[in-house]
């Protein structure tokens, strides 16, 4: 029986690669749990580096391992694919329509003087009054988001007592308070979780995050509100259909 210092260089990568997948759909490497290092890898399987190597990046290629530099290599939470497919469901409001169950948990509610970005954005004076709603967001019973909401009081003073634990933000505009929904206007820029943040996340220090700052507007358009969601970045991936025109195609 050969060894596997004598098996073809593209069978011990898929041998060390298949494995590690099973251990991971398994349960036996569970999420967010640390992989062995290569080294570890290496004499568990007796291959060279390179092979553990070329196979850890398929696995991370494949969305099942996450890397952080200087601290290792660890299990991903399964990705979401998040689509441009419906009305305000661009960012995790989407993942109650593609399988997954979202509820929230308040952390915070606050009123504050609007400082010039959050004028800007609200199209108010610096310095009124603007309400501030901060929550934790769930998929089942992983936390993926910390979502920060302001609005004006002038414009929605009973906001935070209408504002309940686990109700969605476009429904309380649209049904509560019967405002028809116009564009939203979305920058999403990356980062890495803080310590704080990344407790209140259940991931790691330094773990990758999307920043979605996000002005939604009225039919008129008149801004809304203006929030800044803290996605975790091992949770979702974003897609885009563009037209030659350089536009988003809603998808069916």
């Amino acid at each position: 029986m050969a060894s596997n210092n004598d098996a073809r260089p593209d069978l011990l990568y898929s041998q060390v690669e298949n494995n590690l997948r099973q251990q991971i759909i398994s349960g036996e490497l569970g999420v967010g749990e640390k992989i062995p290092t290569e080294l570890e890898l290496c004499e568990r399987y007796s291959v060279s580096r390179i092979t553990v190597r070329r196979a850890i990046q398929n696995l991370v290629d494949e969305g099942l391992i996450y890397r952080l530099r200087g601290k290792g290599s660890f299990v991903s939470v399964p990705k979401r694919v998040i689509r441009k497919g419906s009305p305000n469901n661009f960012g995790y409001h989407a993942f109650s329509d593609i399988g997954g169950k979202n509820h929230r948990r308040v952390l915070e509610r606050s009123s504050l003087e609007a400082t010039p970005a959050l004028a800007n954005a609200l199209d108010i004076k610096v310095g009124d009054t603007v309400l501030m709603a901060k929550r934790l967001v769930f998929e089942d019973s992983i936390p993926i988001a910390l979502d920060s909401v302001y609005v004006s009081e002038r414009s929605f003073p009973s906001f935070l007592d209408d504002l309940s634990e686990d109700m969605s933000l476009y429904d309380l505009l649209s049904e509560n308070y019967g405002i028809q929904l116009g564009v939203e206007e979305l920058v999403i820029d990356v980062s890495t979780a803080r310590e704080d943040e990344a407790k209140l996340l259940s991931c790691i220090v330094g773990s990758p995050i999307y920043v979605l700052s996000k002005i939604t507007k009225d039919s008129e358009g008149n801004p809304l509100h203006y929030s800044k969601s803290l996605l975790r970045g091992d949770r979702a991936s974003f897609r885009f259909v563009i037209s030659p025109e350089g536009k988003i195609v809603t998808e069916p």
